[in-house]
């Protein structure tokens, strides 16, 4: 997620979409608008094409031919986030030509505006839900409190008390990780205190 990265450079997140659009035009890495509150993914151009060639060959798809014009698209167009009927049309990616197949398998979504689709990659809908109930997780402890805040070492311990269970729930995602999301993302906050690091919510609603 983008959040994370944020989450590095919280002082100046504009430094960290800077760097992104510059690497993105450099076609290193590729993009994507996957949820309003949620933020945006960024992905290594090797890795989303990779995931593309690796998906043609699946039983989804009946022509693999609409998946090799796509990657060339996608390269001709580095850092593009959507794509509209016609910019497929003059790929001759058509919906009897690969649209139908690319949205079926995920590497296109509908964007809510007639004849426009964004640039997605599969299963990202497992990702957002996980990334939301990890959220949910925090934002949940934090809002029970009197002062909707708490030492991390606290929030820590939650975490820890019934790791076995946290981990099934929550894929394996680390504690780390929800961490950064939630401070990336906006929902949470840092401050520090004689007792060590605390976290408060900051209102923002999802």
């Amino acid at each position: 997620m983008i959040s994370h990265l944020h989450a590095l450079f919280p002082s100046d997140p504009t430094f960290i979409d800077r760097e992104l659009q510059r690497v993105a035009e450099k076609g290193l890495v590729r993009k994507m608008v996957v949820n309003q509150n949620a933020g945006d993914m960024v992905i290594e151009s090797k890795d989303y094409f990779r995931i593309l060639r690796e998906m043609k060959h699946t039983d989804k798809v009946s022509n693999v031919g609409a998946f090799d014009k796509f990657e060339d698209l996608l390269k001709s167009k580095p850092a593009v986030t959507r794509l509209s009927k016609e910019d497929l049309a003059e790929a001759a990616i058509t919906e009897e030509e690969g649209i139908r197949d690319l949205l079926s398998v995920g590497f296109l979504v509908l964007s809510g505006i007639p004849g426009v689709y964004l640039i997605s990659i599969p299963n990202v809908g497992s990702f957002l839900k996980l990334a939301f109930r990890t959220r949910k997780w925090m934002v949940n402890i934090l809002a029970k409190t009197k002062w909707k805040e708490m030492l991390e070492k606290l929030i820590h311990e939650r975490w820890d008390a019934n790791v076995k269970a946290r981990w099934r729930e929550f894929r394996g995602v680390r504690f780390e990780w929800v961490m950064m999301e939630v401070k990336g993302g906006g929902w949470c906050e840092p401050f520090g205190t004689p007792g060590g690091r605390g976290w408060k919510l900051t209102g923002k609603k999802e």
